[in-house]
């Protein structure tokens, strides 16, 4: 893990970043895993008449009730055409809906590609039909990949610049919960690596929005040790300190056959543990490598 231990912006500055407009509006640029520093690169949410939308059917869906919007739901696609990027993805999405004659047409709010694309599907204007049971406290995203699918760097930065968005646009004080599919309906939605994300990172920023602990530097977490604690097979006691991390954070699926206990030793397990966190903020390559560097000790002793 390569990123430096920064201190996230308040609640107050992130609202003020996403409220500089809505459609192509200006947004932080994700600069490595948890750094949203400068607004110096834009955000689009592409509207549906440059997608190729072709309409409404069944009378059109009805409108979206701002004031009782709680959630945000993350999907994926799961099925033929995943992992597409372009106005193919929402097309199809569309097309798919649209075959059952009852839809007024694509189900999600929102269509994100692994490119980073955001297109408009019922925005924030129509009430999504996409989560059966929380359709009208919720407004639904979809992550257009298959369940076996990790999502890309470039549409994580999206999800987490359109849950930012959201808040603004829906004129929402409070945090919104993130969820995935399955947390409210039997499904395997939104899929194992997706479904990482939304339990690791997503409700990372459930906390930064609302400026609880965790959310942002927590003045409780000790100091980095530096990554020299950190070594196959060596011990410190940083180490101890990182194992009971996971074990609050329910990273422990990798150990020895007696369960995963806490211990001075950096063993294969610990960093196989790590590892999984670390894939579960949305990372990859030399930021998931299960060595913890100074964001990834914040985030798990927040």
């Amino acid at each position: 893990m390569t990123s430096t231990n920064q201190a996230g912006p308040s609640r107050r500055t992130l609202l003020q970043y996403v409220g500089a407009g809505s459609v192509g509006a200006a947004a932080l640029a994700a600069v490595g895993p948890g750094g949203w520093t400068s607004a110096v690169a834009a955000q689009r949410i592409i509207p549906r008449k440059e997608w190729g939308f072709t309409g409404w059917q069944a009378g059109g869906p009805p409108a979206i009730d701002k004031t009782a919007i709680t959630h945000f739901v993350v999907h994926y696609h799961g099925q033929t055409g995943a992992n597409v990027s372009g106005p193919q993805a929402p097309q199809t999405v569309d097309r798919i809906h649209k075959a059952d004659p009852g839809n007024a047409g694509i189900l999600y709010n929102f269509v994100i590609t692994q490119k980073g694309e955001i297109f408009q599907a019922r925005g924030y204007q129509f009430k999504s039909g996409a989560t059966k049971g929380a359709n009208d406290f919720s407004i639904g995203v979809q992550i257009h990949i298959s369940g076996s699918t990790r999502p890309t760097a470039a549409a994580l930065r999206a999800l987490e610049w359109l849950y930012r968005n959201s808040h603004r646009a829906l004129g929402k004080e409070r945090a919104l919960k993130i969820t995935g599919h399955q947390d409210h309906t039997a499904t395997s939605c939104p899929g194992g690596p997706l479904n990482r994300w939304v339990d690791g990172r997503g409700q990372e920023l459930v906390r930064e929005m609302a400026g609880e602990p965790g959310g942002g530097q927590d003045p409780q977490v000790p100091p980095f040790p530096g990554r020299d604690a950190f070594q196959l097979g060596k011990s410190h006691p940083a180490v101890e300190t990182l194992d009971r991390g996971l074990i609050r954070k329910g990273f422990t699926k990798n150990h020895d056959g007696d369960g995963y206990q806490a211990g001075r030793t950096f063993s294969r397990y610990t960093r196989a543990n790590v590892r999984d966190f670390q894939l579960a903020q949305g990372w990859s390559g030399s930021d998931a490598d299960g060595y913890p560097g100074p964001e990834t000790w914040k985030r798990l002793l927040s």
